[in-house]
């Protein structure tokens, strides 16, 4: 029995993804480490985008339901734990000088639904490349506020985000609720400190983690530029 410990999963939000072009992804996402959420319109993701912090986003144009623009600056507001994430914006041809007019205003790259499997499926794992997150096991201490009282409990961190991260922990609160926490980088003698929000939980079958999702609100001092500079250290 193999008991080496496994990568974390990375995430990747498909919207308005049809069957065939998914085909041509199909090589690249359905491995162990790829878990992929499907959503045939924008509507219908933008519960997930506001509380999962996804690795990479790969967005069909144009969106049957909402305005392009409109999905964008909701990944893209600064509370949004999508807000760093890479997005792909995938058009017909005859649409691209259309769709490129988005590049910088929340996309990072638009291609050709035409295109061959190869150049879709390089591109997407050029995204999940610069995806802002790394593996990141070490304790955190988390101080939960449950009613008039709180409850300390110290868990494990699986990853880190800028904007969140994901932690192994025996007791899994529900979604909203706010805690403080504390951790360290690496050797870094001071720690990490800040306030967060539960966002999700990890999906029994599907995720070797039993624990839940966090969503930084605040960090301390100059703790994001720490969690950034040891993000980019880790690539």
């Amino acid at each position: 029995m193999d008991f080496r410990p496994r990568a974390p999963r990375r995430s990747v939000l498909a919207v308005n993804v049809d069957e065939a072009l998914f085909e041509k992804l199909a090589p690249l996402l359905n491995r162990e480490e790829f878990e992929v959420d499907r959503f045939p319109r924008a509507s219908a993701a933008l519960d997930l985008v506001s509380r999962v912090t996804v690795d990479v986003l790969l967005i069909g144009y144009p969106l049957p339901d909402v305005s392009t623009q409109s999905f964008l600056d909701a990944i893209r507001a600064i509370d949004s734990p999508c807000r760093q994430s890479p997005l792909l914006l995938l058009a017909h041809e005859d649409e691209l000088e259309e769709s490129r007019r988005f590049i910088g205003r929340g996309v990072n790259e638009v291609m050709a639904l035409e295109d061959t499997p190869a150049h879709l499926q390089a591109a997407v794992s050029r995204l999940l490349a610069v995806a802002p997150r790394s593996s990141l096991r070490t304790m955190v201490r988390i101080v939960v506020n449950i009613g008039e009282g709180a409850a300390l409990e110290m868990a494990q961190t699986e990853n880190l985000s800028e904007t969140g991260m994901l932690v192994r922990t025996g007791e899994v609160y529900p979604l909203g609720s706010k805690m403080s926490f504390e951790f360290h980088l690496g050797a870094d003698r001071m720690p990490i400190r800040g306030e967060g929000e539960v966002v999700r939980h990890t999906t029994p079958g599907r995720e070797n983690v039993r624990g839940m999702g966090i969503r930084f609100i605040t960090l301390e001092r100059d703790g994001l530029l720490r969690v950034q500079r040891f993000l980019r250290e880790k690539k």
